[in-house]
């Protein structure tokens, strides 16, 4: 029988080895999972482990990692460029487009954006619990918010960017994908009031960024984001 919990931990796995769980974690464990002592649990980091828990205590709990069951699946990298948006939209989007299959995450900043500052570490625990759930090992990367300009600079040369935008209403992603299946995908998002005319003079130029549509309603910035991640990840699977 598969094991009922899985969780993620920030240390190095190896079979034989006993790691000690306390704190946050180990309340988690004990008060909300109501794990107990001979249960097997999965634990990941880089690869995924069984392990059984030898020893529950009040506020600690002790692990044997028994065997591998299987390591991270190596994939081409698919980003997601996006207009920080208020916390709890943030939050929801770094947890669906995790689930997905985004593995890292650029906030940018642009004119029309309203908030600039994300909580990065807060962030990085949303997308923990979302690789926990979805059965995925590799924790995505986040990084702090950068300015439009800095964006357009960073682009690689093997990148094509695919700018989701409401004023692009003939080509789709899939179409875009398929004609650069050899490149990294990455995809962008706006901010809730679009991107400004200088932006869209950017996007236009720019030999990397390929304007898509995702269609003819004006979705939410965090509804766009889901929308495209999992557009794109299925058509990457397809080429």
């Amino acid at each position: 029988m598969k094991p009922r919990n899985r969780i993620y931990l920030d240390e190095k796995i190896t079979s034989g080895k006993h790691i000690k769980i306390t704190e946050k974690l180990a309340h988690y464990l004990i008060k909300v999972l109501r794990c107990k002592i001979h249960e097997k649990i999965l634990v990941f980091n880089q690869s995924e482990w069984l392990a059984e828990i030898v020893e529950v205590r009040s506020k600690t709990l002790r692990l044997n990692v028994l065997n591998k069951i299987k390591d991270a699946e190596t994939s081409k990298s698919l980003k997601i460029y996006f207009s920080p948006l208020k916390k709890n939209t943030n939050e929801l989007l770094i947890q669906k487009c995790t689930e997905i299959g985004i593995n890292i995450f650029q906030p940018v900043v642009m004119e029309h954006t309203n908030i600039s500052k994300v909580n990065i570490d807060r962030l990085r625990l949303i997308a923990i619990e979302a690789i926990e759930q979805s059965g995925q090992i590799t924790i995505p990367k986040i990084y702090q918010s950068i300015n439009f300009n800095d964006f357009i600079k960073q682009i690689d040369s093997n990148e094509v960017v695919i700018a989701c935008t409401v004023q692009n209403n003939n080509m789709f992603m899939d179409q875009i994908i398929k004609e650069n299946h050899a490149k990294n995908i990455s995809i962008l998002i706006g901010p809730e009031g679009d991107f400004s005319k200088l932006e869209l003079e950017k996007i236009f130029e720019h030999n990397n960024i390929v304007e898509a549509t995702l269609g003819k309603n004006i979705l939410k910035g965090e509804t766009a984001a889901i929308v495209a991640s999992a557009l794109a990840k299925e058509n990457i699977k397809v080429c």
